[in-house]
Parts: C-alpha cells; structure tokens; sequence
C-alpha cells in the first residue's frame, strides 16, 4: 500500500497530548463531508466538551460566509472540537482568538526558527509569509446567559506542494501557503493535531473569565497583523477603507478612517499591499 492510500492513524496523536482539563477524545473516519456538521450534530447529541473529530478527507466542508473548504486526501489537517464551559454565550467568539494563537503556536515550536513569520490576520486567520496557511469557524448554541456548547473548526493546509494550492478568491487576496511551501519540511499530520490541541486547551479556558480574556486579547493583539495595516474591510454593510488601529478587549476591529473610527464585529479583511 503507497503512502497515498494508507490510512493515517489519529489515535497516535495521544501520545503527544499533554493536556490536563479536556481529556480529548479523538473520532477519526477516513473521509467525513464535513467534521463540523459531524461535531455539531454530535454537541447537540450531548457529546462531552473535548470530543474531536478528525478526518484523512474531507469531501464538502464550510468555512466562514459559507464558503467551501475541501481538503486535499492525506495532506491536510482538517477537525472539529467540541467545548463546553462555563461562560457567557456573548463571549463564545473569544474561541476564534484562542484557536489562531494555538495553531500559531503550534507552528512555532515545530518551527522555532520562523521567527516572525507566523501572525494572525483578523479575526482568525493564521497566515505564514503574509499568506493564509489555516482557517477558522466558530459555532455556538446556548440561552443567553449561558453556552451550551461550542464547536471549533480548523483546517490546516500542511503537506500539499506549491502548486497543489488553491488560487485566491478574489482579487487583493494573497495565494494561500502550506506548512510544506512555507517551511520546506513535511509534517506528520498526527503529532500537529496532538500540538494544536496542546496550545488550545490552556487558552480555551481563558474565555471563562474578565481577565483571562484580557490576557488572551494582549497576547492576540501581539500576534495580529492586521494591526497598523492599510486594510479594506468587506461586511454585510458594503466595504471599507482605512488603517486597522487596534484590537479591542472585545475581540473588536477599530478602523480609522480620515479621523473617525468604527468598530467591526466581522467583516472580512484584505490586507493593502499584498502580492501572490
């Protein structure tokens, strides 16, 4: 059997795990159309907070405004994780933050010499060189006051060449990179898992509190590119054009524009001045 057709094994991950609260549980199928709807039919099921759900292929998967998110058969790193805990629903997006640091950090310690080349670009994607290397989505369910659950999705581009990446989808946007493009060295796809979910669970726990928050936004805001760029920002409202001057608390975009700032709670941002 090649090692295109061989199955990968994700119960391997656990001997990397070194995580404390969450116990992960790890649900793997050789191709799933989507871990997040897997996940999410799972959390409303009752699943327990840590349950993971991990995939060789994933046939139809969704990404922020509905956009399509294929990954490629066995090169890339694409699961769900479900969470529960104990805080307000309002505060469920502070998660999309949590995950960009973790798949950051991630990367770093497998790459120590990289640098700053690894950042963040608002609200939750983790670029390598400027270019988009993972996306993230966030869903939740609860009351107001309370979350039931949430349910984390990430893709990784990891093992695919150059040429095997997607082309932007629009114009303004760089071409998206992979951990092989980016750093020259494959990854065992299995121990990545095992080191995302390493770095996540510490800064998951963080959404739980005023200041764990705080912490988790002075360390994103350390991390985020976006920050100080030229920027246009596109939303439900039409687009906008000005200088990203801050991250607020709140996981807010603050855009200056000839003076006068304006908030944004999710849009989508094109960094100015970007090249494929």
């Amino acid at each position: 059997m090649s090692d295109s057709e061989r199955r990968i094994d994700w119960e391997s991950a656990r001997k990397f795990l070194r995580t404390e609260r969450l116990g992960y549980t790890i649900r793997s199928a050789p191709q799933m159309p989507s871990t997040q709807g897997l996940a999410k039919e799972a959390a409303r099921g009752g699943a327990r907070g840590g349950t993971v759900f991990v995939t060789d292929y994933q046939s139809d998967g969704r990404g922020r405004r509905d956009r399509s998110w294929r990954s490629a058969p066995r090169v890339d790193l694409t699961f769900s994780a479900i969470f529960r805990l104990d805080v307000e629903t309002r505060h469920a997006h502070t998660l999309n933050f949590a995950a960009a640091l973790a798949v950051a950090a991630a990367l770093e310690k497998n790459f120590p010499g990289s640098g700053g080349r690894v950042s963040i670009k608002w609200p939750n994607d983790v670029l390598a060189d400027a270019r988009k290397i993972c996306g993230i989505i966030c869903e939740s369910s609860g009351t107001r006051e309370k979350l039931d659950y949430a349910v984390l999705g990430i893709g990784i581009n990891v093992n695919r060449r150059e040429d095997e990446l997607p082309c932007p989808d629009s114009s303004g946007r760089p071409r998206a990179t992979s951990v092989l493009a980016a750093f020259g060295e494959k990854m065992d796809l299995p121990r990545l898992l095992a080191d995302v979910l390493n770095e996540l669970e510490p800064r998951s726990s963080m959404a739980s509190d005023d200041g764990g928050r705080k912490r988790l936004m002075a360390e994103y805001r350390a991390k985020c590119s976006t920050i100080g760029r030229e920027v246009r920002i596109i939303s439900d409202d039409g687009e906008n054009f000005g200088v990203a001057a801050d991250i607020t608390d709140g996981g807010e975009l603050v855009l200056t524009t000839g003076g006068e700032f304006t908030l944004f709670n999710s849009a989508d941002v094109v960094h100015a001045r970007v090249h494929c």
